[in-house]
Formats: C-alpha cells, sequence, structure tokens
C-alpha cells in the first residue's frame, strides 16, 4: 500500500512488489493481498499505476508446490502489468528455465529479467524476456551498495544497443 501510495503522490509509473503468492523469507513471511491492493489502487485514484509483481522474489523461498509457469499464468489471470523473474539475491542471476516457463505460461503479459542482469548474459537474456531491471552489475566491482560505475553502465548500455538491433531469434 505505501509503494501505491508514493507512486501517486509522486507521479510514478509503476511499483516493483511482491503482489501474489505466499513466500518465507530471509525478512519473515511475505504474503500479499491483491485484492485488497487492487481496491487500495481505486481508492486513492492509482488505477494507472502499473503493477510490476515478483513472482521469484529474492531472498525467499515459495510456500507450496505451485511451478513458476503456474504462478506467471496467475499472476497474469490476475492482472498483474508485469512478471518479474529474480535470482535467490540481489545481483544474482535468476534461471532461464524461470524465464522461458513464465513467459510461455503467460505470453501476452511483458516478463522482465529483475536480478543478475549483466552485460555478458543480455543478448541471451533479451531472447526471452522483454526487458531487464538492472541494479548491482552497474556498480563499481559489482557490489550491490557502491555507486554506479559509468563504464560499466557504458558497456551494459552499448551491448543493450547491440542486442535490439540484432536479428530477432526463436527462444
Amino acid at each position: 500500500r505505501a509503494s501505491l501510495a508514493v507512486a501517486r503522490a509522486t507521479g510514478a509509473v509503476f511499483i516493483r512488489e511482491v503482489l501474489t503468492g505466499v513466500y518465507e523469507s530471509d525478512m519473515g513471511m511475505i504474503a500479499p493481498s491483491l485484492g485488497d491492493l487492487a481496491a487500495y489502487r481505486d481508492a486513492i485514484g492509482a488505477s494507472d499505476v502499473a503493477l510490476f509483481g515478483n513472482i521469484t522474489p529474492e531472498f525467499s523461498s515459495t510456500i507450496g508446490t505451485r511451478t513458476v509457469a503456474e504462478r506467471a499464468r496467475s499472476a497474469s489471470f490476475l492482472g498483474l502489468d508485469v512478471i518479474l523473474i529474480s535470482g535467490p539475491e540481489a545481483g544474482v542471476p535468476f534461471a532461464m528455465s524461470d524465464l522461458r516457463a513464465a513467459k510461455q505460461a503467460a505470453p501476452q503479459t511483458p516478463v522482465l529479467a529483475n536480478t543478475g542482469v549483466t552485460a555478458d548474459r543480455l543478448a541471451e537474456t533479451l531472447t526471452v524476456a522483454d526487458g531487464v531491471i538492472v541494479g548491482t552489475s552497474l556498480k563499481v566491482d559489482g557490489i550491490t551498495w557502491n555507486p554506479v560505475d559509468p563504464a560499466r553502465a557504458r558497456r551494459f548500455m552499448d551491448t543493450a544497443r547491440q542486442a535490439r538491433s540484432a536479428p530477432a531469434v526463436a527462444s
């Protein structure tokens, strides 16, 4: 709710959260209520704020036996605007199999790689993902808490430009 309130107050166009599923995590149980959140979003006039939902959140594991594909299909059905696929922690790569499973299960919903995206894996990632969220790999020495390294950022963007201009390959 706080993310939505801040987005509404500042004019942000999306929030990035764990919005579906139940997870045990290093920060305690994560059990969002998407229905309550959707009602709140309408009540505060933030229906134009997109919901980016992480279905493989960092520092956690799912409670239950539902696959990534099942969670992606549900997240899409429930109205998430974007599905995020993460690795086990910030800066650690996601599994390409998870990315593929989510995209195949919910082809009508954008799927983004959310952690561990590096310039070296970008072209491969973009053969499946609709986009990426990147942070740690752009930092000095690849350490999350460090400032952005301009050389790493430049290399990443050069690689992104090359990947975008390359002919599409079936995934």
